[in-house]
This record gives structure tokens, C-alpha cells and sequence, in this order.
């Protein structure tokens, strides 16, 4: 009993020291500006009242979340200022070595991006939070990483907004990891997620069945029911920079190595969404370890990426699986079998209605779904015509001669500056040198000092340079100067660029008058209703039927490659599609029709492609009436998904 006693006597003081050990937390000599506005529930991210019942709710939980990251701040720095990020003027941040965006600050301009739609130039409107030379070591949270970090060019962008709460992938010796601040890493063995899994062709190397995870949050949206979800950036070219880090990667939608803590120049994205409220204490650390490690890093980066959807060589593997018998017929085995259960689900729904039993909302959905719903499943070749139609009007059927053409042709590919775009750069192949070697820049200019081949070698400069000199003479200088400082950036826009920030070759501005020229030069022409900036067209309108009621008609054409979410598997952080309406009195929504969607990957997420109408019946009892309504989506590819699009509609009824 005596022994008992003594030891839980030892066991208290040992309790007592570490209490007193954190109490005293030596603080590093810091200035730290915090920018809240973020919460850690999703439903009152988006405004929406489902969680947050009045606005002052609301608002006391920003305050909570700005209040935590405030006390875990103060643990470990001297000096740190905690307020709202709508506040925030940019000349706030030079009075702090870090600065934390956990909010959305104000517009601080916008921008007119020009485009051609439907045959005229039309103005896209870019939003700037930060001025372009905004040289402060800062940590983004989650997606204020992309909302800030697009314009001004960060690598930091949303691949998806999907990540959960574990990380997996982590480089262990990253200074982040490892001090000022004493850590301890807890890793687990847990399975793969199943999405890395099913982006296995992405990778080099196979895929394990299971990763060792580090929990960084408590809770996270797979989890636990409308907690916030955090924000996975693109890894593909993430690493092509020399002022950048993929450190660790987390439990999302996507592929294994996407990116959840990295480091491009002076931005840091902490994508884990979750406050110090629902930090593991193991995280709280690390935070502040990153804090201390951005102190170190002012300066703008060299390279910018100022089109999140750039391709990258990377996208060759997935665009070269697709062309695989493999995929297709995958594809058509998980298809079958998604069309098989709702089928089933359907006869069984017309069972239950016959008996006057209530149906469920998925039954619901698919009560009326026979055999004649279903579409033709494609085979190989009708597949290729779809997807490739200008490879199959050269190999057919043949699967050995697509692979054949990506093979051959990964050195000569180029992205360019459009959205997805590869194709294979003619003048690079002709000369066999793939377009990363510098030893292509060379020749261009040996081509320019012989007067041979001139016009090539003018292309190639202008295509992978961001120099614009005169004569074949500054040229070799800038070469021979610089050359062992040179490297290739895809994700910046596939450039040479040199690792000297006060070196020739790295003005983006020089890009951008390339561009004005050239979009001054072209004569507009009919681009394809649907485009990279608008994926998805609605067309929306009123249809009286013969027997006296009304159909609101929604005709969607997406383009090709593109999605939008039908259902959502609970487990999935997409946003599914919506229609609400704002009727008069005396009128009543009737049925509505949904033609079938096709299976995502999960069985409870189904999706539409290409073109689709949805009919919803209506009954007015007076006219004339006005009819509101409110489309809302997200619309995504292979890769990404974009923000929740909402269109409203007006409709006159007669």
C-alpha cells in the first residue's frame, strides 16, 4: 500500500512538472500578426444558418477560433496581434516577421482577363488581395491559400477541397518537424485512402495498401457531420522551383502525394482546416514550428503560377491511362454495376409504391428508372472516337499506337499558357532535344548566330523564355552567364528561368505583353459554347405541356472532361446539385424528372457529363405568374473541383 502510495506521490510530481513545464514555454522573440474570419463548421463558412442559427452565433465562433489561434500564438512568441483579416491593409504586415491568413481579406484591386466566348471578347474579373511585390513570410489556412494566393501566383491552389483531418506522406526531417519547439510525432498504420488508390496511375511506383498517418485534427468532415474541410494543393509541378517544399501530403479526394503542407517562396499552406480548438497537441507544435520557419523566408518567389490550370508533363499519365483497354473496361464493370443497383433499388421502389408504403429519397430517384434508362455501354473504339477524336481518326482501335504516341512524344509535350492544353512541340522534336534540356536554348541561339533556321529558333525562345533581347550577340551572353543557374518550370509556365532573382529571365511581364500582342492580333472566331472558363452552359426555360401544366426545362451542356455532381456519398466533401424555387401562391411543384447519372468512383456519388436535361413539373392555378428559381452546382474535373456555381433564373409565365 506504502509502495502505492509513493508512486502515485512520483506519478503527480510528474504531472505537475510537465504543467509547469508548458506553463513556462520559453517564447521565441516574435512578431506575429494573426487575420481571422474563418470557422470550424462548414455550414457557417458558407453563411448558410443550418449550424449557426443567428449571426451573432456566427460571429462568437469566429471570435472563439480567433481567440485559440491567439493563446496558442502567445505560448510560444512574444508579440502577436490577433484581428479580423477583413481589417488588414498589406503595410500591416511589415510590422510583423509572419504573417497567418485564417480569413479573407479585403479586394485590394481587380483585374480585367480577356477571352473569347461565343465568337466576342469577353472580361473575366480577377480579384487581388495582395500587391503583386507582397514580400512577407506568410501561413495560409486551408482554401485562403488559393482565394488569396491565384492571383498574386502561388503554387498553393485548390487541387480540392476535400482534405480531412490525419496527414500521411510526411518528410519527418523537415525543419518544421523538428524544432525550435520540441515535438513528438505519433504515426499510425492505417489503410490508403481508397481515392489515392483509385489515382494509382499517377505514380511511378505502386501505391501501398497502407501509409503511416499523423492525426493533426480531432475532428475532421469525413467524421463528424458538417465540420469544415480543409484544402489539398496540386503536386504536379509544385517541386519544379527551387523556392519550394511539398512537405506533407493528408486523407483527401485525391492523389496520394497532393500537397497539405508546403512552403512556395513566402507562403506557407497549413490546409489542415481545424483551430487550435480542434488541434491534436502534437499539431499545436508543429504550427508553431512553422510559424518560427517562415520568419526565415521574405521575399517574393521567382517562379509564379498565374494559371491554376496549367498542365504539367504529369497530366501525360493520365491522359495516356484513359487510353487504355484497362480503363474502359473498368469503367464498364463499375458502371454495370452502379446501373444494376439502382435497377434494383428502382423495381423494388414500385413495389412499395404499389402498396401505398413511403419511399425513401434515394428510392424516390429511381422509381421510375427501367431498363430503357439505361445507356449503351461504349466499347473501346467508340470510346477513343469520343475522347481522342483526332488520335482515332489515326489509330482506330489500335491501343498499342496511342500509348506509342505518348510514349515517344513525353520530351516534346507543351502546356503552354491555356487550361489542360498538351500538345507536341514540332520544332523541339525536329531538332530531338526534349523542351526542359537547355541544351534546346542553346541551339536556338546557335541557329540565330549562323542565320539558320531563324524563324524556329525564334519560336523556341519566345516559347520557353521570358526574355525578350534583340540580337544573337545578348543572347549568348545571357546563356553563358547564366546557364548553370537555368532551370525548367512547368507550373510556371513552361519557362527556362534563372535562380538569381536580379538575373534577366524571370519578368513575367514580358509574358504578359506577348500575350496583349497576340490577342490584338487574332480575329475572333466561334469558340465552343463551353470552355476551360466556362465549363458548364445552362440554358433554362418554361414548356407548356398538352395537358394544361408546365415543365421548367434545364438544358446543361458541359465540356468534355468536365462533371457535375448529382448525389453525393456522404463520405464525399462535393457539392451536389440543387434547384430551389420561389413560387407564387397557387402554384405547386410537381414531379421531377432527373435523366440517370453515372457513377463517381464511390457508389452514393453519381454525376452528369456532357449534355443533360432536367424537367420539373408545375402546376399554376393563376396566370400570369412569375417564377423564381435558383440552379446551384459544382462543377469539376478529373483533377479539380471549382467553387460552388449558383445561377438564378426569371421566369414569366403566361
Amino acid at each position: 500500500m506504502r509502495k502505492n502510495i509513493i508512486s502515485l506521490f512520483v506519478i503527480a510530481i510528474c504531472l505537475l512538472s510537465t504543467v509547469g513545464s508548458i506553463a513556462k514555454q520559453k517564447q521565441m522573440k516574435l512578431r506575429v500578426l494573426y487575420l481571422g474570419g474563418q470557422v470550424d463548421w462548414t455550414h457557417g463558412e458558407m453563411g448558410s444558418e443550418d449550424h449557426y442559427k443567428t449571426q451573432e452565433d456566427f460571429q462568437k465562433s469566429q471570435t472563439e477560433r480567433m481567440n485559440a489561434f491567439g493563446d496558442l500564438l502567445r505560448t510560444y512568441f512574444t508579440t502577436v496581434k490577433t484581428m479580423p483579416a477583413s481589417d488588414w491593409k498589406p503595410e500591416l504586415s511589415n510590422g510583423y516577421d509572419v504573417t497567418i491568413f485564417d480569413g479573407v481579406p479585403p479586394v485590394l484591386k481587380e483585374t480585367d482577363k480577356e477571352y473569347i466566348y461565343q465568337g466576342k471578347v469577353n472580361t473575366m474579373k480577377i480579384k487581388h488581395y495582395l500587391p503583386e511585390d507582397f514580400a512577407c513570410p506568410s501561413i495560409t489556412i486551408a482554401s485562403i491559400g488559393n482565394i488569396i494566393g491565384q492571383p498574386y501566383g502561388c503554387k498553393n491552389d485548390w487541387l480540392c477541397l476535400c482534405l480531412d483531418a490525419d496527414a500521411h506522406g510526411m518528410n519527418l526531417q523537415h525543419p518544421i518537424f523538428k524544432g525550435p519547439f520540441k515535438t513528438h510525432i505519433t504515426l499510425k498504420k492505417e489503410p490508403t485512402p481508397e481515392d489515392a488508390l483509385h489515382y494509382g496511375y499517377f505514380q511511378d511506383w505502386n501505391v501501398p495498401d497502407s501509409v503511416m498517418m499523423w492525426k493533426v485534427n480531432t475532428k475532421g468532415y469525413k467524421t463528424t457531420q458538417e465540420f469544415n474541410i480543409g484544402m489539398v494543393s496540386r503536386p504536379w509541378g509544385y517541386m519544379d522551383s527551387p523556392d519550394c517544399e511539398a512537405i506533407s501530403s493528408g486523407v483527401c479526394a485525391k492523389t496520394i502525394d497532393a500537397v497539405a503542407l508546403g512552403r512556395h517562396g513566402n507562403f506557407f499552406t497549413w490546409g489542415f482546416v481545424g483551430s487550435p480548438l480542434y488541434m491534436t497537441n502534437e499539431a499545436k507544435v508543429v504550427f508553431a514550428n512553422v510559424v518560427a520557419y517562415m520568419a526565415k523566408h521574405r521575399g517574393v518567389p521567382l517562379v509564379r503560377k498565374y494559371n491554376d490550370r496549367i498542365s504539367t508533363r504529369e497530366y501525360i499519365k493520365e491522359v495516356r491511362y484513359c487510353c487504355t483497354r484497362k480503363y474502359v473496361e473498368e469503367r464498364a464493370v463499375s458502371d454495370k454495376a452502379f446501373y444494376d443497383s439502382i435497377l434494383k433499388i428502382g423495381k423494388e421502389a414500385r413495389a412499395k409504391k404499389a402498396k401505398g408504403e413511403q419511399l425513401t429519397n434515394q428510392e424516390k430517384m429511381y422509381v421510375d428508372y427501367t431498363e430503357n434508362d439505361i445507356p449503351k455501354q461504349k466499347n473501346y473504339a467508340e470510346t477513343m472516337q469520343e475522347k481522342h477524336p483526332e488520335l482515332y481518326a489515326q489509330f482506330g482501335d489500335d491501343e498499342a499506337k496511342y500509348l506509342a504516341y505518348y510514349d515517344e512524344n513525353t520530351p516534346y509535350f507543351y502546356g503552354g499558357q491555356g487550361s489542360y492544353n498538351l500538345y507536341v512541340d514540332t520544332d523541339a522534336k525536329a531538332w530531338q532535344i526534349p523542351n526542359n534540356d537547355k541544351q534546346l536554348i542553346d541551339k536556338a541561339i546557335s541557329c540565330l548566330e549562323k542565320n539558320t533556321e531563324v524563324d524556329r529558333a525564334k519560336r523556341i525562345l519566345e516559347r520557353y523564355t521570358l526574355c525578350d533581347f534583340q540580337t544573337p550577340a545578348e543572347w549568348r551572353k545571357w546563356y553563358n552567364t547564366y546557364k548553370n543557374k537555368m532551370f525548367f518550370t512547368e507550373s510556371g509556365g513552361w519557362y527556362f528561368m534563372v535562380n538569381d532573382k536580379n538575373a534577366p529571365g524571370n519578368d513575367y511581364s514580358v509574358a504578359q505583353k506577348r500575350e496583349a500582342k497576340e490577342n490584338t492580333a487574332k480575329n475572333l472566331i466561334d469558340q465552343p459554347e463551353v470552355n476551360h472558363n466556362n465549363p458548364l452552359a445552362i440554358n433554362a426555360y418554361v414548356e407548356k405541356l398538352d395537358w394544361g401544366g408546365f415543365d421548367v426545362v434545364f438544358d446543361l451542356k458541359l465540356m468534355d472532361g468536365y462533371h457535375v455532381y448529382r448525389t453525393v456519398d456522404e463520405s464525399d466533401p462535393y457539392i451536389p446539385m440543387k434547384i430551389t424555387f420561389s413560387l407564387p401562391d397557387g402554384a405547386i411543384l410537381g414531379d421531377a424528372y432527373y435523366p440517370i447519372a453515372k457513377p463517381f468512383v464511390k457508389d452514393g456519388t453519381t454525376i452528369y457529363e456532357g449534355k443533360t436535361t432536367i424537367r420539373q413539373n408545375l402546376k399554376m392555378q393563376t396566370l400570369p405568374a412569375t417564377i423564381k428559381c435558383t440552379f446551384e452546382c459544382q462543377c469539376c474535373d478529373a483533377n479539380v473541383c471549382m467553387p460552388p456555381f449558383s445561377k438564378e433564373f426569371t421566369f414569366e409565365v403566361k
